[in-house]
């Protein structure tokens, strides 16, 4: 029970910070004009997401210019596009009700990112999926967009947490309810439809979807394990073995990227699947707690210091396995939950201040870190 205690303390608590050197590499960015009539509420998350994109310059002497229209009563957004004062496209977002307006511009500006051919943006329109703590023993699951401007509930009643994406299209999702023993659902977002994957004593969470195949952390007999899940086939193969903690797999190419305790502190461990070689990915830091990958890339969140009685500094490194580079991308404060986006240009995180918590975004490429406070206690997101 004390491992499994520790180990879910482990997954409950992770945060982060500012400050981080990457080239920049949109040196000529179009000069656009953008106009607006409508609610503040409104523009104030265009004001956010042209300024978290960025990739526009504003000024007002410019042939491009935007028009931005929303109608609360119709609860729609209008969009011109200009030219040299020539209207050359028109596009309207429409939404059931008025709280969706967030999406609505997310969109919006998406769609002119990409007029211009731009980098991708495709962070401004993904949904966030969260796990807040309400009351002991008691989290809720919610659906948000990436500034947590728009809030729906989901998933109430009981300790549901960790909830994880289970398709690209974002239509359904994994999570995991403690009932009599864990048990592991999917559930669709649109139509409310749940469907129970599997059970298991002491642990049971979803860390990593590919295709068919999800990575799990299983504890069984006591011990957490990663596993492998086929989804089609049913089959549950037992990928780490180690009388001690191993939790929160990726898939890594042919590698699977876990945490574990088997230095005595948690590190992060790769292991070759092919040759079965287990091996530790970054030696810096007193322990690491949280990591996440996209193509080459590793993000990680590591303990710096070792305070007794206040708190420890835990700060992101991102990791390249082609080159073995290691770039710092916080500096201080508690920052965790590392979470790539789906382009991977972009990285969400937890940051811990005092007791309140505030999501973090890092744009990578444009070296920037955003933040959104948080009211209550996150426990676990996906986006």
């Amino acid at each position: 029970m004390k491992k499994i205690l520790l180990t879910i303390i482990l997954l409950f608590n992770i945060t982060f910070s500012k400050e981080f050197v990457i080239t920049k590499y949109l040196e000529n960015k179009p000069v656009i004009s953008i106009k607006y009539s409508g609610p503040q509420e409104v523009k104030k998350i265009l004001d956010m997401d042209i300024k978290v994109l960025d990739h526009f310059e504003i000024s007002n002497n410019t042939p491009y210019k935007f028009i931005f229209n929303y109608n609360k009563i119709k609860k729609t957004l209008t969009v011109e596009y200009q030219k040299d004062s020539n209207t050359i496209l028109i596009k309207r977002y429409h939404s059931n009700t008025y709280a969706f307006f967030p999406f609505l511009v997310h969109r919006a500006v998406y769609d002119i990112n990409e007029f211009f051919k731009l980098p991708s943006a495709k962070f401004l329109i993904r949904k966030v999926i969260y796990s807040l703590l309400v009351a002991p023993k008691e989290a809720n699951i919610y659906l948000a967009d990436y500034t947590l401007s728009y809030k729906r509930r989901l998933l109430a009643g009981g300790l549901n947490v960790f909830p994880k994406w289970a398709d690209n299209k974002q239509t359904t999702i994994y999570f995991t309810r403690y009932e009599r023993k864990p048990v592991l659902y999917k559930f669709n977002i649109y139509t409310g439809k749940k469907e129970k994957i599997l059970s298991s004593q002491g642990m049971l969470i979803v860390s990593d979807v590919k295709d068919n195949k999800l990575l799990l952390t299983l504890a069984p007999n006591g011990q957490p394990d990663v596993y492998l899940f086929d989804l089609n086939t049913k089959k549950l193969t037992k990928i780490t073995n180690y009388q001690g903690i191993d939790v929160n797999g990726k898939f890594w190419g042919d590698k699977i990227i876990f945490v574990s305790d088997r230095y005595g502190n948690p590190y992060v461990f790769q292991k070759d699947l092919t040759t079965g070689a287990v091996s530790r990915v970054l030696y810096h830091g007193k322990n690491q707690v949280g990591v996440d990958t996209y193509m080459d890339n590793l993000v990680i969140s590591t303990r710096e210091t070792a305070n007794a009685f206040k708190p420890n500094t835990f700060n992101l490194f991102l990791v390249n396995a082609n080159d073995d580079s290691l770039k710092r991308l916080t500096m201080n404060g508690q920052n965790m939950f590392p979470n790539f986006s789906v382009d991977g240009n972009s990285i969400m995180f937890i940051k811990r201040v005092n007791f309140s918590s505030k999501i973090g975004i890092i744009r990578l490429e444009e070296n920037k870190v955003f933040y959104y406070p948080l009211r209550k206690t996150l426990q676990s997101f996906d986006w």
